[in-house]
């Protein structure tokens, strides 16, 4: 089944807007087994719609359009529409009702009727959270979808009106579709996971993708059998299992909290160089106020002596960044919140503020819990926003792989 995504709009080719529905789209087919084969964006202009929908209509299966389904003349996606197939439009009552409903006390502008018009042949997708009405048609054997460019209005669209005839076609078709499986690592890159990989013997029928994103490796696991799959994705994580932190959508903070939930354990933070980001990558996971009691954004080193008592001496003797004063933070959060573990981070994110013996990068961390304490130091590459995400993924990382042995 070939498929293709069209997105429309001034606004996504001169970089007002990122097209997320894209993402979004593709994300979603894959998930029912679908591959997307091209995507296109072409900005508000109806004729080069209407040539594009001319191509797709001899090529593809099904193609998914968001955007101009508004009530402005730029809104075009339904007379492009209309003309690739050659007809004409018909206005539908009940659907201008809708639109009038909607707008409850106040007027409708008389632009909105735009959006009641239906090209011949067309099946009309009503709205429940929207003016716009999606549209269905189908052209030279490939079904077009048209959906609101607004995000939630177009997923609302695709979960209501697209996934149950996507399903229902695949049936009728007696189309397997792709088993896919994810998996997340963190703080490995893809050549040593592929080193480790090339270890194994996945069965022939899986295909094997990767993507980076910061932290985190992803390997994509895709095959026509289930079970194949299934097997594959065992493999893979046997061969990497201290880097694994979840499948699908997992990230650091969440595999972070399952661990210490699972463990009944809880955690402060202190920080520096991070202002707050370890605690704000926590806090931002719902459900992380069972684990998560506080912290402290101890920058100044006044901060540091008056929130978390590390000593003036100490900081003289070592300075900020430091083992010692990092330790002296994580112990100082544990023992002001009454806390099972802490972390603490203190580092030179820059631009500036390095030194020869402490440039822009160095980071300690240190890590305080019920079985002691511990302290790393890490040289990171990288603008300061870089070195402070990456510091923050350490950070978590380092509490996830402390907490996991108790969380069995």
């Amino acid at each position: 089944m070939r498929i293709e995504l069209v997105t429309l709009g001034d606004e996504l080719l001169d970089g007002r807007v990122v097209d997320g529905n894209s993402a979004w789209l593709g994300g979603r087919l894959a998930d029912l087994g679908l591959v997307v084969t091209q995507r296109t964006t072409l900005p508000d202009a109806q004729v080069p719609i209407t040539q594009l929908f001319q191509a797709i209509a001899a090529r593809a299966d099904w193609c998914f359009v968001s955007g101009g389904l508004g009530p402005t003349d730029d809104d075009v996606t339904i007379d492009a529409l209309a003309a690739a197939a050659g007809v004409g439009f018909t206005h539908d009552a009940p659907t201008l009702d809708r639109i009038r409903a909607r707008f409850g006390d106040r007027p409708m502008p008389e632009a909105n009727a735009r959006q009641a018009r239906v090209p011949g042949g067309a099946t009309l997708l009503p709205s429940e959270v929207g003016t716009a009405p999606g549209m269905l048609l189908t052209l030279a054997g490939c079904t077009f979808v048209c959906m609101p460019g607004v995000p939630s209005e177009l997923r609302w669209h695709f979960e209501t009106h697209v996934t149950p005839r996507l399903q229902a076609a695949l049936a009728e078709q007696g189309q397997t579709p792709h088993h896919r499986r994810r998996l997340r690592f963190a703080l490995v890159g893809e050549s040593p996971l592929a080193a480790r990989m090339g270890t194994l013997t996945l069965p022939a029928s899986v295909r094997v993708g990767w993507r980076a994103m910061g932290a985190i490796t992803e390997v994509k696991l895709s095959g026509p059998e289930a079970a194949a799959v299934d097997a594959a994705a065992e493999q893979v994580r046997g061969v990497a299992a201290e880097f694994h932190i979840g499948d699908e959508s997992a990230d650091l903070a969440t595999a972070t909290l399952d661990a210490f939930r699972v463990a009944g354990l809880t955690l402060a933070t202190a920080e520096s160089c991070t202002g707050g980001g370890i605690g704000q990558a926590l806090t931002a996971v719902p459900g992380s106020s069972a684990v998560v009691v506080g912290g402290m954004i101890a920058y100044a080193n006044q901060a540091k002596t008056v929130l978390l008592g590390v000593s003036e001496d100490l900081l003289a003797t070592h300075g900020a960044v430091s083992e010692p004063v990092a330790l002296a933070m994580a112990r100082g959060a544990r023992d002001a919140l009454g806390t099972d573990w802490a972390v603490a981070v203190t580092g030179v994110a820059g631009p500036g503020g390095g030194s020869a013996e402490k440039p822009v990068g160095t980071v300690w961390i240190a890590w305080c819990g019920p079985d002691g304490e511990r302290a790393t130091r890490h040289q990171i590459a990288g603008d300061r926003g870089q070195v402070r995400a990456r510091t923050v993924a350490l950070a978590l990382d380092g509490l996830r792989r402390g907490v996991e042995p108790h969380a069995h």
